[in-house]
């Protein structure tokens, strides 16, 4: 079992390197675990030195917890070797070193220490050697993980009777209690799966990272042993997380090497999918709807070059967690410093996120396109005469009734902005996702508001008596119900509930959609006075 997560850890290792060599970061020691045993003499002469730069990362550690802990560990294990009577022996020999003190060696770069020769050596090759990876590679390094963190499941008596059985594995003997570090390190464990799970899903990337989609076709436009199809018309398809161009290619246009195809009708350029996209922390706190971004990130690298009008982006930190999409309207680059600032699209409230909250935007490579957005996929079929006029989207003819009746429209974001593409085009919205978005900006707006459809909108409750919660109440189940019942997409409600506080009312709600049955929840509040 003891080699198994050994295993497991120098797996995690080469995944971690591969990453970092990749996007050209700083690699730790964490990432070239067999130069830790030439560091002993180092890290004995220098503890005193070393454990108080350590002690400085804890808080900003992945796993703060586990780091110190690791530390606190560490630190005895010197203390007693230092005081041994054998001197010769040398601890950081041993099989789990790296499993043992694994935060330890994540916040040790390797540019911090004077590297011998042999390391040097090591150096080179490792990172030559992982920069060929395959996609067997990747697989051996997920079983490998996999292995490792069932294997402490079962060591710590945690494994669960269903999954042995899926995967028929054999119970094995408990050995010790589980304590929060086991936990900690199978989360570890658990991220390396699933950063592996997405590199498998971009898979078609790993080959052909040299391969530009245009290029190509411009390649073999006369060469008559590849065909690329002229797209006459086309449907979009919401891209799933894990899918891969060959994948659609495979199900839309039935055969995986037409991916080629997908890719020149998106404008998609290596990787093509990019699930990560990359964190750029702001600089200074964000005000109103500008953001202020360094002029280059840590690689040294210009971050202008990031950026582009009609960009959508995403904004968060460590106290607003929820992603907020934004469209950058305007860039700008302060003079001398080369300091980039973002104007974005929406309300005037970025002032919640700091920099001691460490906000931060994530931009995504461009042309490529992920799981937030759909993906067109091109069809030598001629667009039907009827489909010009039709209320039915040539896309949707093939959906169920409901889907239809929904209809199709902008899709907004949770402030009524357009929700943009990677490639800068508006997204559509269909299906019930639409009817819901529809039904949500009716009651959303004031009644009288809208001069073409004066009657569309919840009653104006602002500035009226809040002594009679029981009229206001029955005002807004009236205006709710009218709106719901208006609309053709719903079949009626099923359930109302509006709960007034303070000035403010909560409304619950399930309606049931027209030709489904569907049922859908839609919560939602209004200042009423």
């Amino acid at each position: 079992m003891a080699k198994v997560i050994e295993l497991g850890f120098n797996n995690l290792a080469q995944l971690n390197l591969w990453f970092k060599v990749k996007q050209g970061k700083t690699l730790t020691l964490a990432d070239l675990p067999s130069i830790i045993p030439l560091r002993w003499d180092f890290f004995r002469e220098n503890w005193s030195f070393l454990i108080d730069t350590l002690k400085q990362r804890i808080p900003s550690a992945v796993i703060p917890d586990l780091l110190e802990k690791q530390i606190v560990s560490l630190d005895q294990l010197i203390t007693i070797q230092r005081s041994s009577q054998n001197q010769n022996i040398n601890p950081f020999n041993s099989s789990n070193i790296l499993q043992k003190y694994y935060a330890v060696w994540q916040n040790i770069p390797i540019s911090t220490l004077p590297l011998s020769k042999e390391e040097q050596n090591i150096f080179t090759e490792r990172t030559t050697e992982v920069s060929s990876f395959i996609e067997t590679d990747f697989r051996n390094m997920r079983r490998a993980l996999v292995d490792a963190r069932d294997a402490i499941a079962d060591e710590i008596g945690l494994t669960d009777a269903d999954y042995n059985k899926v995967f028929n594995r054999g119970p094995l003997t408990v050995v010790r209690t589980a304590n929060p570090s086991d936990i900690l390190i199978m989360r570890e464990l658990q991220n390396g799966i699933l950063a592996i799970d997405f590199i498998l899903a971009n898979v078609g990337s790993l080959n052909t990272v040299s391969i530009d989609p245009f290029a190509l076709a411009k390649l073999n436009a006369n060469n008559p042993a590849i065909d690329i199809a002229q797209a006459k018309s086309g449907r979009l398809v919401r891209l799933e997380y894990g899918d891969t161009l060959q994948r659609l290619a495979s199900f839309y246009l039935g055969d995986p090497d037409r991916w080629i195809e997908i890719a020149i009708a998106n404008g998609l350029k290596p990787p093509y999918i990019d699930e990560v996209g990359e964190k750029i922390p702001l600089i200074s706190n964000a005000a109103e709807n500008l953001v202020n971004l360094a002029a280059v990130d840590v690689n040294g690298k210009n971050n202008i070059n990031k950026f582009y009008i009609n960009q959508p982006i995403f904004i968060q930190s460590n106290v607003v967690k929820t992603p907020d999409q934004r469209i950058i309207k305007a860039i700008k680059e302060v003079p001398v410093s080369g300091e980039i600032v973002l104007e974005l699209s929406g309300d005037l409230d970025l002032s919640k996120y700091t920099v001691a909250d460490n906000a931060y935007v994530r931009v995504f490579k461009p042309n490529t396109i992920n799981s937030n957005f759909f993906i067109l996929i091109p069809s030598e079929d001629e667009l039907p005469e009827s489909g010009i006029n039709s209320k039915t989207p040539f896309f949707l003819e093939d959906a169920a009734s409901d889907e239809k009746l929904a209809g199709i429209d902008l899709r907004l974001n949770k402030d009524f902005d357009l929700v943009f593409s990677p490639t800068g085009d508006v997204q559509l919205n269909y299906g019930v996702a639409n009817a819901v978005q529809a039904l949500q900006i009716k009651l959303l707006n004031e009644q009288g508001a809208n001069p073409r459809h004066p009657a569309l909108g919840l009653p104006v409750l602002i500035g009226q008596s809040t002594r009679d919660p029981v009229a206001i109440r029955e005002t807004l189940i009236n205006g709710v119900t009218r709106n719901v019942e208006e609309d053709n997409r719903f079949e009626r409600i099923e359930a109302l509930n509006v709960k007034i506080d303070n000035g403010v009312a909560a409304i619950q709600m399930v309606v049931r959609m027209a030709g489904s049955g569907t049922l859908v929840p839609i919560t939602f509040s209004i200042v009423t006075g």
